[in-house]
Parts: structure tokens; sequence; C-alpha cells
């Protein structure tokens, strides 16, 4: 298989098998876990590890296609800047599926709108971010706009892209986001707290905020310099143990001699509660202009 394999990505189909297998052999093959079945009629060696450009391929040839074009979810992979990973690989087309790992989005797409990354192609970067923003919830949909803008893509680009979009469904949603999306963010939790605050109302934060202390330059996930308040996101992985805490803690208590009021939040806040940390917030600005 291996000249296949070189051709496809790391995958080939049943009946480029059958050159050299028979069926039964197929069967053992797959029931040993030698072989694993990416799509209908297409498979890969155990030992190749699983990618984007492989399951586009393996996508396209088990729809017996010569072309196809990762979109959406798959797109954003391809692109860098995913930040939703729904275990299903997202292409373009009008022919079904017969694999509920594999959506065909029947979507028209120009030409122009296409261009190919690493041998696969796939939708451009503002045409994906575009379709993402009308599509995920709102976010999602911010952080994917937060990290593409970091990555290099510009706003004006995106504003083109909506406008040759407008009328289609969650435009009006991706309209509003592209004005709110900000290079400045750093994750895509951060991004997802800032439209918190935003849809709780509050003056809009500015992402990395920096603080010049006593110290040395303090940098802040989210804050308003006005107020000196401070919004900070809480990572499981990035803000726990004890090397997290002699990193941070000396930041913060620096912060607080400057007079800086820090608040804090964690995931479960920011999706389901997140009037635990805009609340207060709310109450802390109300003081410090009063």
């Amino acid at each position: 298989m291996e000249q296949f394999c070189d051709r496809q990505f790391g995958v080939f189909t049943t009946r480029q098998v059958f050159l050299e297998y028979t069926r039964a052999e197929l069967r053992a093959l797959l029931a040993r876990g030698e072989w694993v079945r990416v799509f209908h009629g297409v498979y890969r060696e155990a030992t190749t590890p699983s990618s984007v450009t492989l399951r586009v391929a393996a996508a396209r040839l088990s729809m017996g296609l010569t072309f196809l074009a990762a979109s959406y979810h798959t797109a954003a992979e391809l692109h860098g800047f995913s930040v939703i990973n729904d275990g299903l690989t997202h292409v373009l087309g009008i022919q079904a599926s017969r694999s509920q790992r594999l959506i065909v989005h029947r979507d028209r797409v120009d030409p122009a709108q296409l261009e190919p990354i690493n041998g696969i192609v796939t939708t451009n970067a503002a045409r994906t971010c575009v379709d993402l923003a009308r599509a995920l919830p709102r976010m999602d949909a911010l952080a994917t706009l937060d990290l593409a803008l970091r990555q290099g893509l510009s706003r004006a680009e995106l504003g083109v892209e909506i406008e040759r979009q407008a009328g289609r469904r969650g435009c009006r949603q991706a309209a509003e986001l592209i004005t709110l999306a900000d290079c400045r963010a750093e994750s895509p939790m951060e991004s997802r707290t800032r439209l918190r605050c935003i849809d709780a109302r509050l003056p809009h934060p500015e992402p990395q905020l920096e603080v010049q202390t006593q110290d040395g330059p303090r940098r802040i996930d989210l804050g308003w310099r006005q107020w000196q308040i401070g919004l900070e996101y809480d990572s499981a992985t990035w803000h726990s143990g004890e090397p997290a805490a002699v990193r941070d803690n000396p930041r913060h208590n620096s912060l607080t001699t400057q007079g800086w009021t820090i608040f804090y939040t964690a995931a479960p806040h920011v999706y389901q509660h997140p009037h635990t940390f805009t609340e207060p917030i709310r109450q802390a600005i109300a003081t410090r202009r009063a």
C-alpha cells in the first residue's frame, strides 16, 4: 500500500487494497487493528496518525471525487485558528455522506475563495472565518475571529467577505462580532471571557492590558485602566500549582500596591455563571466612578 499512501496523504481505498489482498485478508487486518477505517471504503495503517490533511484526503476518496474542499471547522484546522474540535471532517459538496463523522456543506463557493494548504484545497481564511462566525455560538465565534486576526488576517478582509455573504443565516451575528474582534487576545478563553463582559453591558475591557509597577511592567488578561480594575482568567494548566503561585503572586501583589483591584474567573463561571464575575466588576466600577 505504500505507493498509494505516499500519494494520498497516508490513506488507501478498498479498490486499491484488492490489488494486493483478498477480502478475508482486509477483514483480518481490520480485526487485528493493523488497519483503521477512516471513512466508508478508505483506510489508514494504525501506525499512521490521523491528521486534518489525511481526513480530507480520505473524504475525497470515500466520495469518489477528484476535487474536494475543506470548510468550516476543518478549514480552520488547516489555517491554524480552530478553537472547536468537534471530531468531524467538514467539506463542501453536493453529495451526501455515508459517515456520521463526515459533514458535507452544500454551500456555494467562488473559486477565488479557495486556496491550497499543504496540498489540500480549503476555503480561504476570510471565508472560513465568516462561515464559522455565522454558524458557531457567539463565544466560540469571537474566539475564532480573535485568533485569526492574531495570525495575520485583516479586519478589512473580513469586511469584504461579510459583504459577499450578506443575507445568509448568521450574518448579523458575524458582522457584530467582527467589530468586537481583537488580535490582542492570547487564548480562546480570554476571548470568551471578554464577550461575557461585553454582553453584560460592562465598558469594553482592554485585552492584555499592560500596567507599569514599581517591579516593572505587568500584564492583565482584561482590564479597565480608567478605574484600575482587572480580570484574570484562571486556566487549570497555567494558573495551578506552586510554580504558578511563585510566578503569579508577586505580580498580583505589585498590582494591588499600585491600587488595582483584580477579579478572577474560570471556565465553569465563563460558560455557566458569568454574573459571578461581571456583577462584582460592575459594582467596583460604580464605586470608583463615585
